[in-house]
């Protein structure tokens, strides 16, 4: 039930819902066509043409304003709080509170700015503009950082780890366009001048990168050439798979009535096809232990929507 000061008691669970993903580091989502979840870009934040539900309520706009560790999406979130903070006294309290407890100098400076002038017009179409060119700009210098990142290890002078750890780092810190990431990161995959190990490393991460690119990454591992390097790419993610299942079940095991299929669980279920063809091993009287010791099959495309939703 909303009440008149502009706040609800389903804002607040919202913000604290918000508040804990930072603290847990997971990604904020958005859910998209098919309901299907997508990372939110602070494009989103800046567009007055989407309802974006629990991210329109100030107090969770506060919480991103004050909390996300990336300048662009900070800005995005007090720029879509200022119109709230215009209409209601106690929104506008809040709004300057936030202006003083951001991490980020830039996102303090527009609040200054917005109260300064009484959210004018024109002093909303300042901080719009603002928030707008910054994200392009914070996105161009990540990208050249990336860029500089992959010269360095194909030039040996940036270790297998690092490089992947760094990459991992800039693409998350950049707020990079899903096409964009899944772009990078197919390419690594599919050239010849990166090390198998890069590649390794990367199936290792896998619980770090969005949905769209894990989806991506397996699709790509699944209609690669039966050479030995994919071959043994194959065994690898069948192998990270397994081990996703047993501490699936492990975990399912301490806690009664907690389905091991749970989403949170399963989100690494990445080689859709496994199960399927675990399964169908067993109907034959095959060990389904050995399975890794034959040849790779290609994973069932068909189901790695599912199994990662």
């Amino acid at each position: 039930m909303s009440l008149d000061f502009g706040i609800s008691y389903d804002g607040l669970k919202y913000a604290l819902s918000i508040k804990d993903s930072y603290r847990t580091r997971e990604p904020l989502t958005v859910t998209g066509a098919g309901d299907k979840k997508r990372l939110l870009m602070p494009e989103h934040l800046l567009s007055n043409d989407l309802a974006l539900l629990q991210y329109d309520d100030p107090l969770a706009l506060a919480v991103i304003a004050t909390k996300d560790p990336e300048s662009p999406m900070a800005l995005a979130a007090a720029t879509r709080m200022g119109p709230h903070a215009k209409c209601k006294e106690l929104i506008n309290g809040i709004f300057e509170v936030v202006g003083d407890s951001t991490k980020h100098e830039l996102v303090h400076d527009c609040i200054k700015l917005l109260t300064k002038n009484a959210f004018s017009p024109e002093s909303m179409h300042v901080v719009r503009n603002r928030a707008s060119n910054h994200v392009v700009e914070i996105r161009e210098f990540y990208r050249s950082a990336m860029t500089e990142n992959l010269r360095a290890l194909l030039d040996g002078k940036r270790e297998a780890r690092d490089f992947v750890d760094e990459f991992i780092e800039l693409a998350t810190s950049g707020n990079l366009r899903i096409e964009i990431y899944k772009r990078l990161v197919i390419k690594l995959m599919r050239s010849d001048a990166v090390r198998p190990s890069v590649k390794f490393m990367l199936l290792e991460r896998l619980d770090c990168f969005p949905q769209m690119v894990k989806i991506q990454i397996v699709s790509e591992v699944n209609a690669a050439p039966d050479t030995a390097e994919y071959q043994t790419l194959k065994q690898e993610l069948r192998w990270i798979y397994d081990a996703k299942t047993r501490e699936a079940n492990r975990e399912s095991g301490e806690k009664a009535g907690k389905s091991w299929l749970a989403p949170a669980k399963m989100d690494f279920g990445v080689a859709a096809g496994m199960q399927a063809s675990r399964s169908f091993d067993s109907g034959r009287g095959r060990d389904p232990l050995r399975t890794v010791k034959s040849p790779v099959p290609g994973f069932n495309s068909r189901d790695i929507a599912s199994w990662l939703s």
